[in-house]
């Protein structure tokens, strides 16, 4: 709870903080940012069937988010059963084994709570021709995975910017962005065709092409923590810059460019195809009514 108060009093000034116009950026001073911690212990309907969501920021609506802001509710029980049976068991796999060892259940979790609050930042609307429009609208098919990359990269903006102002520790960045790139090797196996995967190996190949993430001798990764706040901080900035300039095009070739899986770490899963790719929650309550 007190790392959630923390992030509730910074939202207004890492949105002020980010590498866009000012007239993209509505202030996020005075809105309502209500976050909770919580194990969610049954699913029903869209929850409890494929993909696992750990995090909500509800709801999807740009002009509540704009009026009045929006919830974040994270389900630990559910990122602790992603992170134990899924990220860390494949980190130490692929991963140079003293950065596996950083990345860790807290860190994911900080990672995954800067994702949600970031759906919340950055441009509320593109703009086109003097005209605020939609930017799911504006993106097209485009949007959903250019979103949840703004949301992933943003969000390690803002841990950044946290670390700097004094309000998380500067000893554990470097578990964070571990944290991070590790989760990132869960994600992509889910192919390009589905928006989170879509938006990491994006991620991953331009870390890659920045110089912050490669592998050594023995064909492990790894990450270099000196070269990811810069490489972090451009990605940042072109990716807030298609969604408030509107530009379908310009994020259809970034994807294009950034989107395909390179065969090294295509080798590299397939080395881990006994781990799960995501878990399937066992409810223990009658799935009907009599």
């Amino acid at each position: 709870s007190r790392k959630l108060a923390v992030f509730q009093k910074s939202v207004g000034d890492i949105q002020d903080s980010l590498p866009l116009a000012k007239e993209d950026l509505p202030s996020k001073h005075g809105k309502a940012t209500p976050m909770e911690v919580m194990d969610t212990p049954f699913r029903a309907g869209d929850l409890r069937h494929g993909y696992q969501a750990v995090a909500d920021n509800l709801p999807n609506d740009p002009r509540i988010h704009e009026k009045a802001g929006s919830k974040k509710i994270f389900f630990k029980n559910y990122m602790d059963a992603r992170v134990n049976e899924v990220i860390l068991p494949v980190a130490k796999r692929v991963m140079r084994a003293d950065q596996a060892a950083k990345a860790s259940a807290e860190g994911c979790l900080t990672d995954v709570m800067m994702h949600e609050i970031f759906h919340g930042l950055g441009p509320g609307y593109a703009r086109r021709d003097g005209k605020r429009i939609d930017i799911r609208e504006a993106i097209g098919p485009a949007f959903s995975g250019l979103e949840e990359a703004k949301a992933d990269v943003g969000g390690m903006f803002g841990l950044k910017w946290l670390v700097d102002h004094g309000a998380l520790p500067a000893e554990r960045l470097e578990e964070y962005y571990a944290s991070y790139v590790a989760g990132i090797f869960r994600t992509v196996r889910f192919g390009t065709a589905e928006a989170h995967g879509k938006a990491e190996m994006m991620e991953f190949n331009y870390l890659v092409e920045q110089g912050a993430v490669g592998r050594d001798a023995s064909g492990r990764y790894v990450v270099d923590y000196a070269k990811m706040p810069d490489a972090i901080a451009k990605l940042a900035k072109e990716l807030l810059e298609i969604e408030a300039t509107g530009d379908r095009s310009r994020a259809e070739r970034w994807f294009g460019k950034y989107g395909s899986m390179p065969a090294e770490l295509k080798s590299a899963l397939e080395a881990v195809r006994d781990i799960p790719v995501d878990f399937d929650p066992i409810i223990p309550f009658p799935e009907g009514v009599d």
